[in-house]
């Protein structure tokens, strides 16, 4: 640009020189100036510091519901989780525990089907002794009664004499030399009457003989008898228990 001056004169009231510092920001106009210019509409100001501010509360209440959301779903998300997690823990502690109790009673069991067999056997043990034990009372006792009824021997003769049926032939009654003789003393007539013939033999026992004949023999001494009364017993025992343990 040219600083020279306007050659005609009816310019030169409008012309100025110009300097740099003559654009100015408005701050430094004068009152007079400012006044000049038009104010803005109070409405329109209303209007953007409404809007302002709820934009403001939107954005307030969308950060408080998404806080408000992820804070339920993560307490929501950490109960789910610990539910889970207790149920899973019960379980595989219930799991652990069977396997465990399995472990330490799995050596217990062959001892215990022992133990079974042993009081089994100590029962069939204890049993048999205690009828063994019965069976010598029995005797011993039984002995003790023939000692003081020798008569006893009468009834078992008389039994012989009538057995049915009886032997054939010659027939011969072994007595103890001293059953012999009450034998012969209270029935002797009837045994003569049937054919039967005394004979003593000091190898029996007291309250016992034999029959003998050519057709066979009948033995009815003390000690065969009391055999057969062990097996009638004995028999009878393990009938007993097999009762006992279906009642049981």
């Amino acid at each position: 640009m040219s600083d020279r001056s306007p050659s005609h004169p009816e310019q030169s009231a409008s012309w100025r020189r110009w300097q740099m510092g003559e654009l100015q920001d408005e701050s430094h106009l004068s009152e007079t100036e400012r006044a000049g210019k038009p104010a803005e509409d109070p409405a329109r100001q209303e209007r953007f510091r409404r809007q302002a501010e709820l934009k403001a509360l939107r954005e307030k209440t969308l950060r408080e519901a998404r806080d408000e959301g992820f804070k339920a779903g993560f307490e929501e998300g950490r109960a789910q989780g610990q539910a889970q997690g207790l149920e899973e823990g019960r379980q595989e502690a219930e799991k652990e525990l069977k396997q465990r109790t399995r472990e330490v009673l799995a050596p217990l069991k062959p001892l215990a089907e022992q133990f079974a067999e042993a009081l089994a056997v100590l029962d069939e043990e204890v049993a048999n002794e205690m009828v063994e034990l019965a069976l010598a009372t029995g005797r011993q006792l039984a002995g003790e009664a023939l000692k003081a009824r020798p008569r006893q021997v009468l009834e078992l003769v008389r039994a012989l004499l009538h057995t049915d049926p009886p032997l054939t032939g010659q027939q011969r009654l072994w007595l103890h030399p001293q059953d012999h003789k009450l034998v012969e003393q209270h029935l002797g007539q009837e045994l003569e009457a049937a054919g039967w013939k005394l004979q003593p033999d000091d190898q029996l026992s007291r309250g016992g003989c034999r029959v003998t004949s050519a057709s066979g023999e009948l033995d009815a001494t003390w000690e065969s008898r009391w055999q057969a009364v062990k097996a009638q017993v004995r028999r009878r025992r393990p009938a007993a228990a097999a009762a006992e343990d279906e009642q049981e």
